[in-house]
């Protein structure tokens, strides 16, 4: 081969390049179409059996197989770029909200649900998922996500304490109370807390007032902190913790009176709050205290929304205490989350009409 042989089958090359140039705009152009009908559908941007068939369906037109393994490289680079060019298109501001919740066991959780009710409301385009991670995987799970697209997580026990070591900013709130259920996601991720403003517009809706009130929290755990700082805030005239490990809650709240729950009456206390898991779904038929200890509250609040009636309210109802579960709670701090990704107030009418949704579902 001589240079001016060379120089001609470069120039093939060249035309090629110019055509496959060409035609890698015009599959671009379709890539986009089908992004634009996934954001419309909520639909997941990689499809495994799609990906496989194109792969496939490309190498079973390649005559030398010499080539094969560098065609099939080739053609999962441009499956990867489109892939990304999709997530690009998919959280352009104003077009997409990507969310996630974070935590251990997920397949009961109704925040999908609630998420989804949120955005046909709010007329906003966006998908709220759910992922089971390991403790292993919590030191890098933002930096996936961030790649990922995601603008916003939730986070659910048992990371709620453990994944605040990996974010750049944290609310006041959430440092107070040592926990955070909340992260925007972009160039930094800022931790927050909305148990705690979820809690108290519970207590808005149900007409509950806490100053100069007596409270009683049944719980030591993390679903207390949120609980107690709200009710330290409000003005409650004294807060007390039950629970089975009196030692281990009076090191976390050393300011505040803590006693045994086999002791403990409710005779006199304004509102008893249940923040244990006691009575959740699937062991329905638990109490964290028995109906004679019950005796004597003002109004009694399960954090506890499945099932809608713990064996503890069931109490409450039978000795005539106006009571309520969790549900609103779950409701107003996902909406409170809402507020924090969407950077703006949301009207407390959308809380309340999801809320009554599911209360009929439910």
């Amino acid at each position: 081969m001589d240079r001016s042989e060379l120089e001609a089958i470069r120039n093939k090359i060249d035309d090629i390049d110019r055509k496959l140039s060409e035609l890698l705009q015009e599959r671009m152009d379709l890539v986009s179409q089908v992004a634009d009908y996934k954001r419309k559908n909520n639909a997941e941007i990689l499809d495994e059996g799609r990906e496989k068939k194109v792969i496939e369906n490309v190498l079973s037109s390649v005559s030398n197989p010499d080539y094969t393994e560098n065609i099939k490289a080739i053609f999962q680079f441009i499956m990867d770029n489109s892939k990304e060019y999709q997530r690009k298109r998919l959280v352009e501001k104003g077009k997409f909200q990507k969310l996630v919740l974070l935590g251990e066991k997920l397949s009961h959780s109704i925040s999908p649900q609630i998420h989804g009710m949120f955005f046909k409301r709010a007329n906003i385009e966006g998908q709220y998922d759910l992922r089971e991670v390991s403790y292993s995987e919590i030191p890098d799970i933002l930096n996936i996500l961030r790649n990922e697209g995601y603008t916003g997580a939730n986070v659910t026990i048992p990371y709620k304490t453990e994944i605040m070591k990996y974010l750049d900013e944290i609310s006041p709130t959430a440092l107070r109370i040592g926990a955070i259920n909340t992260i925007k996601i972009g160039e930094k991720c800022t931790g927050y807390n909305t148990d705690y403003f979820g809690f108290g517009k519970s207590l808005e809706f149900f007409g509950v007032s806490i100053k100069g009130k007596r409270c009683a929290v049944l719980g030591s755990g993390g679903s207390s902190r949120a609980i107690v700082s709200y009710l330290e805030d409000q003005g409650a005239e004294s807060i007390v913790i039950v629970t089975r490990d009196t030692i281990k809650a009076a090191i976390k709240y050393p300011h505040l009176r803590c006693i045994p729950i086999n002791y403990f009456s409710a005779m006199g206390y304004d509102l008893v709050v249940n923040a244990t898991p006691v009575g959740m779904y699937p062991k329905t038929g638990d109490s964290p205290i028995t109906k004679e200890q019950l005796c004597g509250a003002g109004f009694v609040m399960d954090i506890i929304y499945n099932p809608s009636m713990t064996l503890l309210l069931e109490y409450a109802e039978e000795l005539g205490i106006p009571y309520a579960n969790g549900l609103y709670m779950l409701v107003a701090q996902a909406i409170s989350a809402q507020e924090i990704w969407q950077g703006e107030s949301i009207n407390q009418e959308i809380t309340n009409s999801i809320y009554r949704e599911l209360k009929d579902e439910i």
